[in-house]
């Protein structure tokens, strides 16, 4: 690749980034719904119209895209995390593992609370699939930490099993934009904790 080429395939990844951060930032504040790809240009310093167009296809790709940027980066923290496990995990530990890479990220930048308060809206979203998404963006941590969630709820029907984690998901979720949107002075491993206490209740059925 020569200099010139080099150079304009920079400026396409930097219009890239800056499209996806816009449109994290934006829906994270105004909502999904009240989000134009006008305003996304504008807030991403670009003129060109076009320019989403041409990188993301429409503002659903570009939604796919933001998901994909934040969840890969998630990933890697979550398969670290899971280099501690000896032999198979506990339901703590798994759930630990779908939590607190989210909080940390929320602590360590303002794009990691942005994109909880983008998930809040996404969750929102009759074609919201958080087993595709791990299929479509190829999350190897992620959905290796489902296989043993599953595993660890096989005891439950299947409907029952998966209404229950998609509950706990949404649960997790809300819970971290509270704590982000409050500034609780709890630590990412404090809040962790206490979704997992929440989670545990809504996963295990009651005593008899």
């Amino acid at each position: 690749m020569n200099r010139q080429q080099d150079g304009k395939a920079k400026r396409a990844d930097a219009t890239r980034a800056a499209l996806i951060s816009a449109a994290e930032r934006l829906i994270a504040e105004k909502g999904l719904a009240s989000v134009s790809t006008r305003e996304i240009l504008q807030e991403a310093g670009q003129r060109n119209q076009s320019a989403l167009q041409y990188h993301f296809g429409s503002k659903e790709g570009l939604m796919r895209a933001t998901i994909s940027e934040r969840t890969r980066q998630i990933d890697e923290k979550r398969l670290n995390l899971m280099k501690d496990w000896t032999g198979n995990p506990t339901l703590d530990e798994v759930l630990e593992v779908l939590i607190l890479p989210l909080a940390e990220l929320a602590e360590e930048e303002i794009g990691g609370k942005h994109y909880i308060l983008f998930l809040c809206q996404a969750i929102t979203q009759p074609d919201w699939d958080l087993r595709q998404a791990i299929k479509d963006f190829e999350l190897i941590g992620l959905g290796r930490a489902y296989e043993y969630y599953d595993e660890l709820l096989a005891d439950l029907p299947e409907e029952a099993r998966v209404v229950r984690q998609e509950i706990a998901y949404d649960v997790a979720i809300l819970t971290l934009k509270r704590w982000c949107i409050r500034e609780m002075e709890l630590t990412p491993r404090q809040i962790t904790k206490l979704v997992i206490h929440a989670n545990k209740a809504i996963l295990e059925p009651p005593k008899r």
